[in-house]
């Protein structure tokens, strides 16, 4: 089988393909790291720890960030070809830009500060990017700050995900598919549309924020806000709503906006159903909060 990788070298994101020395030298390094993992941090369950399973290291790879600036959002695509010439995808998100980059939820600066430590990818810093995950942490650049140090519970990882085939595979490639920086500049193919899904996603909520502030400057009461807000999000649904198909050519930035704002409106109707959730009030100070909110200048670089 033949491995390669498509990487973003020009943009600072490199790839160090299994089967080198200098991977080898850098897994040993990650594998030291994650074995032996410092005061702060953060916590993980056993069944949810970031693993590195051999049987993924054939098509797996080193990730190095040598821009100046700090990686907020990762996605990875793995292209399989099999001898007959068929092909097929295994599509992963490595870290989601939402996160940082869309700070609607935001608590507080501490909790900030602690994010962007454990859930970006400093300048410097390394990750191994497998098809079961990413393992590796900014402290192979520097320690956590006692306030970037993690007090809180434990937390969950991604599991394991792949395609599959009976057909021996030919050929491997694994493709950095987007690259997005904590300044809100975005590098890659998009394929997984990625940047259109995170531009979408903060469009909606700037939506939804000035109805919410129309509503309170003409005195409506915070149920009649809500009500006004359904008109455009629609009645929250029961489940979670179906994403687009992000790999049909003909989905639009207005779809995955109508989906955003669906989305929005499951996440208020959970709050509605359960007791300890917001009341009504709680939920349009929420909103009108988002109006306030600073977002990156969101580009693309070709």
């Amino acid at each position: 089988m033949n491995f390669q990788c498509q990487d973003l070298a020009r943009h600072g994101a490199v790839l160090v393909p299994a089967g080198t020395e200098e991977y080898n030298r850098l897994l040993t390094e990650i594998q030291r790291q994650a074995s032996a993992p410092l005061d702060g941090s953060p916590p993980f369950p056993d069944r949810f720890r970031p693993r590195i399973i051999p049987e993924d290291r054939p098509t797996s790879a080193i990730l190095l960030n040598r821009s100046p600036k700090s990686i907020a959002g990762l996605q990875t695509v793995w292209v399989f070809e099999t001898e007959t010439g068929a092909t097929f995808r295994h599509s992963r998100g490595m870290l989601s830009p939402k996160t940082l980059l869309l700070p609607f939820y935001r608590q507080n600066e501490s909790a900030t500060k602690l994010t962007t430590y454990w859930q970006t990818i400093f300048p410097g810093s390394k990750r191994y990017i497998g098809e079961s995950g990413l393992v590796g942490d900014n402290t192979d650049v520097r320690p956590p700050a006692d306030d970037e140090k993690w007090r809180g519970g434990i937390i969950a990882g991604g599991g394991r995900g792949g395609g599959n085939s009976r057909e021996p595979i030919r050929q491997v490639t694994l493709v950095l598919d987007g690259v997005f920086f904590l300044d809100g500049e975005f590098v890659g193919p998009d394929g997984e549309k990625m940047f259109e899904q995170t531009v979408a996603d903060a469009e909606a909520h700037r939506i939804v924020a000035r109805i919410a502030k129309d509503g309170h400057y003409k005195g409506l009461s915070a149920a009649d806000i809500l009500a006004e807000i359904e008109k455009t999000t629609g009645v929250a649904p029961d489940r979670p709503p179906m994403p687009p198909n992000l790999r049909n050519p003909g989905t639009t930035r207005e779809d995955l906006r109508t989906a955003a704002l669906q989305t929005i409106a499951y996440q208020f109707g959970i709050q509605r159903r359960f007791p300890q959730g917001r009341n009504d009030e709680q939920t349009v100070y929420m909103i009108l909060s988002w109006n306030d909110v600073v977002l990156p200048n969101f580009r693309k670089t070709s």
